[in-house]
């Protein structure tokens, strides 16, 4: 049995289904509640995320100085919640040139990285606050989102581990192939749209075309972090998912794909009137 058929039937598949099985209710229920409920799932990932950002990029960060930037992420995404994610923007911008200057008086030579965390983690969690925003189409775009990149993520395994072939890049992911993207380009499209037809979107048929931008956008934000993981020689940002690892490995795709998503509401989506 090939390396592939061995993932697609083992006991991590089975962690991973029981885990997302949790997760994803949680996660919906958030999303059609909105307001605080939403805020404060979002920023309790995010959270996390910057804590194996920072344990994964620069390990030798003080734990005050990584208890400072938690904090720091917490107010900004509190800021954007109840004002305006603008004024969280601001904060963000603040708060990253505060910890570069800490990292730098920390000695720390991975300063650059440990500051971004910052933006990384903050920019996509107000780019998901302004969506989720948006006025009556707000729930609908985020489950438009989601949908998109969970279906990604399904797509590129199952058809990944089914098809093989090529490496789409192998010196920093080596699971990942060609094939595996093209899949799951595919299912965010057939998911996409129909994500858009349910919630109403004015024109659905262009999340035909955006899914798979989409989708491409969420596979860069998975090798954004892989190669941090290979560069840090470890598989997993953490373990406190079981099957999945930490939560950094499974809103990688989500931090890019958000502020991408958020972007193309704010200018082109909004000249289309899609939704």
């Amino acid at each position: 049995m090939s390396p592939a058929f061995q993932r697609f039937n083992s006991t991590n598949l089975r962690l991973r289904m029981i885990s997302a099985a949790i997760m994803a209710p949680v996660a919906l229920l958030a999303v059609y509640l909105g307001g605080i409920a939403f805020g404060a799932v979002l920023t309790c990932a995010l959270t996390i995320g910057l804590y194996e950002w920072l344990r994964l990029t620069a390990p030798a960060t003080p734990t005050k100085t990584t208890a400072i930037a938690c904090a720091f992420l917490i107010v900004l995404m509190t800021v954007g919640l109840l004002f305006s994610p603008v004024y969280g923007a601001v904060l963000a911008v603040l708060f990253t040139v505060i910890i570069f200057l800490i990292s730098l008086r920390d000695k720390n030579e991975n300063a650059g990285w440990t500051a971004f965390g910052i933006p990384y983690m903050g920019g996509s969690g107000l780019a998901l606050l302004a969506l989720r925003a948006t006025p009556e189409d707000g729930m609908g775009l985020i489950f438009f989102l989601l949908a998109v990149v969970w279906s990604t993520d399904i797509g590129a395994f199952l058809v990944g581990c089914l098809v093989g072939g090529p490496k789409l890049a192998p010196a920093i992911s080596p699971s990942k192939t060609w094939a595996g993207l093209i899949g799951g380009m595919g299912s965010a499209m057939i998911f996409g749209y129909a994500a858009a037809a349910f919630f109403g979107a004015e024109h659905p048929a262009l999340a035909l075309i955006l899914s798979p931008v989409l989708a491409c956008v969420a596979q860069a934000g998975d090798l954004f972090e892989s190669h941090f993981k290979r560069r840090s020689g470890v598989k997993e940002s953490g373990d406190i998912i079981p099957g999945h690892g930490g939560v950094l490995d499974r809103i990688d795709g989500l931090v890019f794909a958000g502020i991408f998503a958020y972007l193309f509401q704010a200018t082109l989506g909004m000249q289309f009137n899609w939704w």
